[in-house]
């Protein structure tokens, strides 16, 4: 049988990546509930938002690279493919994202009603980069822009670019990070402008892309593997180590601008690290960091990780009301009460969304795999080639 073909018939669930999902969306609720001091000068949230990003490049190129196999060995048409791709995304993504945006607009809450055309559109990243300020109730959907806005070209690239650009393209998007965060240093460029336009989240996308590429091309070379795994173990450590001295220094007034001078390149280090961590949890963790991702509360949290990340500001936003009607002022409550009872209200909700909405509509996914679109592909190509 052919290699190429045995590989990537190989898109297996690999529960520890819904393992580090979890972690993901907790670091984004401990930020936003809690608000932990900073680790090593960098928020919680954003380590959360970065590591979904690799995450996001990694299986979205996954998934593209099997396609782009399907495509040159069992002559599906890249229409088909593309539109496979996109009518998942869409199944996936879009119920759960518009419920929430047309309900909270219905509503009037917050100031969804005045932006909604920015969210319709997946441009809130631009939103809030032009205005200098986040959105009271919308922030977090900065990073859902970005994702799509990178869905809108990355599927064509894949699927079209020949073997010997493809990852030439990868790394070029990769480049394109760093290099515009620099340019945005040096231009003066708001904060918020050079964290949320999506040139800014190329590199943690890329990094996701070339992990899969590699994954994807060595599967059958355990010599280049290991090889790919200490280049990323020795470029990531040292880097995140310097950072946090680096940070450690400027919280006791040695040194001063750290943060804004390496900006542009810390982002990167940070996703190194997070291609390792994914690289191993594809593979498998053993030992206790298996385990440990492999729990089925932590499993199943990451798997309801895109309804928790939509549903918590919102819920942050209504539950104080809710204590006010029994007469308890929600903020006057210990920390470390609020954020169990705002985050436990979190993971419930998206736990009820996840069984009666997207659990329904992401099963109809299964209608664009399998037999049915084999036999779809095979009476297209058979059409195409009787009408020549």
């Amino acid at each position: 049988m052919d290699d190429t073909r045995t590989r990537n018939t190989a898109s297996r669930y690999m529960p520890q990546l819904d393992g580090l999902r979890a972690f993901a969306v907790g670091a984004v609720l401990i930020h936003h509930f809690f608000q932990p001091p900073r680790f090593a000068g960098v928020d919680f949230a954003l380590l959360g938002v970065w590591l979904f990003f690799v995450l996001s490049g990694f299986l979205i190129t996954g998934i593209l690279l099997r396609s782009r196999d399907q495509i040159h060995d069992r002559s599906y048409p890249v229409s088909f493919a593309l539109r496979q791709f996109y009518v998942r995304r869409v199944l996936r993504i879009f119920p759960l994202y518009y419920l929430v945006l047309f309900g909270a607009a219905a509503f009037d809450v917050g100031d969804v009603r005045d932006t909604i055309f920015w969210h319709l559109t997946y441009m809130s990243n631009y939103l809030f980069s032009t205005r200098q300020q986040w959105g009271q109730l919308t922030a977090h959907f900065w990073s859902l822009s970005v994702e799509e806005q990178f869905y809108i070209l990355w599927p064509t690239l894949i699927l079209f670019a020949s073997a010997r650009f493809l990852p030439k393209m990868i790394i070029t998007a990769i480049t394109i990070g760093p290099i515009f965060r620099a340019l945005a240093h040096l231009l003066d460029f708001n904060w918020i402008a050079r964290l949320t336009v999506s040139l800014a989240s190329l590199d943690a996308l890329g990094l996701g892309a070339l992990l899969a590429y590699c994954l994807h091309h060595l599967r059958d070379k355990p010599g280049l593997l290991k090889a790919l795994d200490q280049w990323i173990r020795w470029l990531g450590a040292p880097g995140l180590i310097l950072l946090f001295c680096l940070h450690r220094l400027e919280a006791y007034n040695l040194i001063h601008h750290v943060t804004e001078s390496s900006w542009f390149i810390e982002p990167a280090l940070w996703e190194l690290v997070f291609v390792w961590l994914i690289k191993r949890a594809a593979s498998g963790f053993i030992g206790p960091g298996g385990k440990i991702l492999e729990l089925k509360p932590l499993v199943y949290t990451g798997k309801i990780s895109y309804g928790i990340y939509i549903y918590h500001p919102f819920v942050y936003f209504f539950l104080p009301l809710l204590f006010d009607r029994i007469g308890v002022n929600f903020f006057l409550l210990p920390p470390l009460l609020q954020f169990s009872l705002a985050a436990g209200s979190t993971v419930a909700l998206a736990a009820l969304s996840w069984r009666l909405v997207e659990s329904p509509i992401n099963s109809l996914k299964e209608r664009f795999v399998g037999e049915r679109v084999e036999q779809r592909c095979s009476l297209q190509s058979y059409r195409s080639q009787t009408s020549l």
